[in-house]
């Protein structure tokens, strides 16, 4: 009973696709196997590349508080860049975290949303959220500094 109630509700379409499914599945779970894995490897670039930033972009901070946030981006970036460069990532997370991108300096910008205003947010004490990426008042910095990069 239960089996004619779902070919009713798939219809035609829907049983072909579940019959391809069934007759292809080790293929089809291979691939899915291997998309994961890249994610994974790609999630765990990017988060090491997050927490490098932060520590970087705290000591900076801490070492010359003097400086306006525009002025510490133009300080930070090209160390961050040659600390980026020592980490040899690979591949990021795209912004839909879906699939990946080529780690360039300016893809990592633009998916961890640096420059002044990420300043701005480190000296408030925000931790960034969506993974320390973009500003947000509901976690602090304390709760990330505690563990701090190799």
């Amino acid at each position: 009973m239960i089996q004619a109630l779902l070919d009713v509700m798939l219809g035609e379409w829907g049983r072909a696709a579940r019959d391809f499914y069934f007759t292809n599945q080790t293929t089809f779970n291979i691939i899915f196997l291997i998309w994961g894995g890249i994610i994974t490897y790609s999630s765990f670039q990017l988060n090491n590349i997050r927490r490098k930033t932060v520590h970087l972009g705290v000591s900076l901070l801490e070492e010359k508080p003097h400086l306006s946030d525009e002025e510490a981006w133009v300080a930070f970036r090209p160390k961050w860049q040659e600390e980026i460069n020592k980490l040899n990532p690979r591949w990021i997370l795209n912004r839909w975290n879906i699939w990946v991108s080529k780690a360039t300096p300016e893809n990592i910008i633009e998916i961890m949303k640096l420059g002044p205003e990420w300043f701005a947010a480190l000296r408030n004490g925000e931790v960034l959220r969506y993974r320390f990426s973009l500003p947000g008042e509901n976690y602090k910095l304390s709760m990330f500094i505690k563990n701090k990069p190799q």
